[in-house]
């Protein structure tokens, strides 16, 4: 099952880094993005951006241990092949989980930010996670993150620019 959610950036998107901004997204503003985010850190292994989120969704903790598998300014592809998930916070299983961070010009002072996440279980665990709606959740869930993402990216990025300093393409 997968799900994609896109919004626009305010700002030019080669001023958008979407590594940089992964790999110093702190617990908080992870939190900050979603009501269903418990918690979130970053890691480096073997040189690779590496990040655990956990976060409830529909009813169901998952704990997401995540590698890069593409990292570029403009492209993330951050892959957890051992996701815990609690159906129901109780019983444990084990999914893939793939989550995708793309940003693309939109215009010459804008972007378009697009945030993907794709769940891979087994035949019969997907049955059980069909019937329980969680198709409908991790839609949901990736539409509300998604332009909380952007507002932050956004954010950290004026916050470089300093007081007083405008953004590109503003008088």
């Amino acid at each position: 099952m997968k799900a994609t959610s896109e919004t626009s950036i305010d700002y030019p998107a080669d001023r958008i880094d979407l590594v940089g901004w992964l790999a110093n997204l702190s617990d908080r503003d992870f939190q900050a993005c979603s009501p269903a985010h418990r918690a979130a850190g970053a890691f480096r292994e073997d040189g690779r951006l590496g990040t655990v989120n956990v976060e409830s969704v529909g009813g169901h903790l998952l704990i997401q241990h995540y590698l890069a598998a593409k990292t570029a300014p403009d492209h993330v592809v951050m892959h957890s092949r051992n996701s815990r998930v609690y159906i129901m916070h109780l019983a444990p299983a084990t999914i893939e989980v793939i989550w995708t961070l793309e940003v693309e010009p939109k215009d010459a002072s804008s972007a378009r930010f697009r945030c993907t996440v794709e769940a891979r279980m087994p035949t019969l665990l997907r049955l059980v996670a069909t019937m329980g709606l969680l198709p409908l959740f991790l839609r949901w869930h990736v539409e509300g993150e998604t332009p909380l993402f952007a507002k932050d990216i956004a954010r950290k990025i004026g916050g470089v620019l300093g007081p007083g300093a405008r953004k590109a393409g503003t008088t």
